[in-house]
């Protein structure tokens, strides 16, 4: 993976050269958007998008300031939302750092303040960061706030059956298209999405980037897609200027 440089990353923060990219969640029957996904975007000096998994990957050297971008990132996130259903990703580490027994998490506080929100859960297949996942997923869970389970499906990715059962949404990962001709993929996808629909959880088809794709969405019966096939419906927001 590439490292970002030191003076880049102090240049991203102290600037708070960051924003957020809200991708519509679409029901594929009708074209309707029925809710955003907010996704962090990071820039350089020139305005340039930075790949956002460096940048997490980098902050993660340093707990406290993954914590700190981590609750700038929610609050842009939840304050320049577009109304309604509100899909927010969320570091389990950022949310580990403040983590205690004694009081609740600011992260839990602030995301809880907001309504029709949907938190997704990562499944990692590290024991240590799935424990970690399952312990959030918990606390939000107590505090009546919907849950997703993301990626589903993707490679190096475990399906946890507590979570699994636990969430009310299950999202899968666009990989799943490249595999549909496969029996067994399929197969197991059709189960997971008629278990879904069984016990009432919500089912999203990621990655939908062509008319085609769209087509094996609606033959699955997913309640919804989301991808670049919808770019020109994402919306922006926060700061991306260059130099001041």
């Amino acid at each position: 993976m590439s490292h970002l440089s030191a003076s880049l990353l102090l240049d991203v923060l102290g600037r708070q050269r960051f924003g957020v990219e809200y991708q519509p969640l679409i029901k594929p029957a009708t074209g309707e958007v029925v809710a955003y996904e907010a996704l962090a975007r990071f820039y350089d000096q020139s305005g340039q998008t930075l790949r956002t998994d460096h940048v997490f990957h980098a902050l993660h050297d340093s707990p406290l300031t993954l914590f700190q971008v981590e609750y700038q990132m929610k609050q842009l996130q939840i304050e320049q939302a577009p109304a309604g259903t509100l899909f927010l990703n969320l570091d389990p580490d950022a949310y580990t750092v403040a983590e205690t027994p004694a009081q609740a998490n600011p992260l839990l506080d602030l995301i809880g303040q907001r309504a029709d929100v949907v938190l997704e859960i990562i499944e990692n297949s590290d024991l240590s960061d799935a424990r970690q996942s399952a312990r959030m997923a918990d606390a939000f869970s107590q505090r009546q706030i919907r849950l997703a389970l993301d990626d589903i499906g993707a490679p190096h990715s475990m399906l946890s059956l507590p979570l699994l059962i636990q969430v009310d949404c299950l999202k899968f990962d666009r990989s799943w298209f490249a595999q549909l001709d496969c029996p067994l993929y399929h197969a197991a996808l059709v189960s997971l999405i008629a278990y879904a629909r069984e016990t009432g959880k919500q089912t999203v088809m990621e990655g939908v980037e062509n008319e085609a794709q769209l087509a094996k969405a609606r033959a699955l019966g997913v309640d919804l897609v989301q991808g670049f096939l919808y770019r020109p419906l994402f919306q922006s927001a926060g700061c991306t200027s260059l130099d001041r």
